[in-house]
């Protein structure tokens, strides 16, 4: 397994050697692992990218990647693009220069990647996962981007830590979906972005718990600085076009539903009309409309998981079984509808039905079922 360990650095010559040298005793350690370093570098005054630059060891490769500084953001894609096109990485891990992530930590996110995993983040939110230094300030400005911004608003609830830069990466059929080209963060939205694109992917996630401590050398780069308010403008920003893209889909959803109720009610007016009984005539238009929605949803709703191939008769199939429900609840809401109230009443209880039993049920099971993207929250 080819793995690139992505490290952006700014003024870190205090740090970096000793990075290098941990990532290359753990590459003797584990031999089976080739161990690739792509440092990118934003022109540190300090001589950090010197230091890099000298660096050879013969079981370690190291990459310097040099740019202007603009921020946490640029850097990291920068360092995907390259691990993903110009090295060919098996698996992406990337973390800081500072320790404040033990690199010593990175064999436990591989192991989950070779247990069947695609994303497996170093987490301080789960049992087993802590904090170590942090002074007030610091735990405020990560409660609001982690919980308020990335949980509540945004909506991503794939991990508990957002804002970790310490992850495993699985590249093919993962992080070669993501377009890296396309996201524009500077700062450290990035790190929420990132999770979000790999969401939208079939990645299956999983949250490694680790402890994560406060740098001994050289300045945090988190602070007042002329990048911070830009900062926290991007992340508020990133946070609100997730939860709009998010909403989206269900927006989809929910006008695929109303032309699937347009063809149920024009099918069980046609049936009734002919003499059938309500309940029945209701469970064969709800199966005109399961056609209906699948189709719909597959290639527009739901249009980044779209179904293929060989595979849409077995989805469709799977598809009709999760419906069946659906079928089974409306049916039964005409029938015991109807009896008490006559047969007239059959298209009200058919609304109600759809309305505040089915919809809920249907999104839930396409979701997790038909056009799942394995948001497990799972934990190491």
């Amino acid at each position: 397994m080819k793995i690139a360990h992505i490290i952006p650095t700014f003024n870190e010559r205090d740090n970096i050697k000793e990075m290098l040298d941990v990532l290359y005793d753990l590459s003797r350690k584990y031999p089976q692992w080739e161990n690739i370093v792509i440092v990118v570098d934003d022109q540190s005054p300090d001589g950090t990218a010197e230091i890099v630059r000298k660096y050879t060891k013969d079981r370690l490769k190291v990459h310097l990647l040099s740019k202007k500084k603009e921020g946490l953001g640029r850097a990291l894609i920068l360092g995907y693009e390259f691990a993903v096109k110009k090295v060919k990485a098996d698996l992406v891990i990337p973390n800081d220069a500072d320790f404040q992530w033990d690199p010593r930590d990175y064999p436990k996110l591989v192991k989950k990647i070779e247990e069947g995993y695609d994303v497996a983040v170093a987490s301080r939110h789960i049992p087993g996962g802590k904090v170590v230094g942090w002074n007030w300030f610091r735990k405020l400005n990560h409660e609001v981007s982690n919980s308020l911004l990335a949980w509540v608003l945004a909506g991503v609830h794939e991990v508990k830590d957002h804002a970790g830069n310490f992850k495993a990466i699985r590249v093919k059929g993962i992080l070669d979906k993501v377009p890296l080209a396309k996201m524009k963060n500077a700062g450290f939205s990035f790190q929420l972005h990132i999770l979000y694109e790999l969401s939208k992917t079939t990645a299956k996630f999983i949250e490694v718990p680790v402890v994560f401590r406060e740098r001994k050398f050289g300045q945090s780069k988190i602070g007042f600085n002329r990048y911070y308010l830009r900062d926290i403008l991007e992340y508020i920003k990133s946070s609100l076009l997730i939860r709009y893209d998010r909403s989206q889909r269900f927006f989809k959803y929910g006008l695929v539903g109303l032309i699937g109720l347009a063809v149920q009610t024009l099918l069980s007016k046609i049936l009734i009309i002919s003499g059938m009984a309500p309940a029945v005539a209701v469970s064969i238009g709800a199966e005109s409309a399961i056609i209906t929605n699948y189709l719909l949803n597959n290639y527009w709703t739901f249009k980044s998981h779209v179904i293929e191939g060989g595979d849409m008769l077995k989805k469709f199939l799977q598809f009709n079984a999760a419906s069946i429900g659906a079928v089974l609840i409306q049916g039964a809401v005409v029938w015991a509808g109807t009896g008490i109230f006559g047969e007239s009443s059959w298209f009200i209880f058919m609304i109600l039905s759809i309305v505040f039993l089915v919809i809920p049920y249907s999104y839930f099971v396409y979701n997790r079922f038909i056009w799942k993207t394995h948001q497990q929250k799972l934990y190491a």
